[in-house]
């Protein structure tokens, strides 16, 4: 039980953190400024590295496609050019969370 609670509370750290993280990811893509803009979205790319791996080993055991063939950082690479592209998509902080999983997942 004590592993659950823990689990929901990472969660919930995570997603005010992503939350925080939009508006300077904005800023930064309004000034052009990349280095910054990367800066902020490194802070949240270790969570999002777990997913992409626990995605990528299941599709391993699945038998999608063999191990080594893909890594989390090709994922993320391409995850970096797609926010700064398209971050202008997302209306508000608290739907960057979502988004952010979504387009991990059509990456995926």
């Amino acid at each position: 039980m004590k592993s659950t609670v823990r689990y929901h509370q990472e969660q919930k750290e995570f997603r005010v953190l992503v939350e925080k993280t939009f508006p300077n990811l904005l800023k930064s893509r309004e000034k052009r400024d990349r280095v910054s803009f990367n800066e902020q979205l490194l802070k949240i790319v270790p969570e999002i590295r777990k997913y992409i791996n626990k995605r990528l080993i299941t599709a391993i055991k699945k038998g999608h496609f063999s191990k080594g063939k893909y890594k989390a950082d090709d994922f993320i690479d391409q995850l970096f050019i797609e926010v700064y592209d398209r971050i202008e998509e997302v209306e508000n902080e608290t739907d960057f969370y979502l988004w952010l999983f979504r387009k991990t997942n059509e990456l995926l």
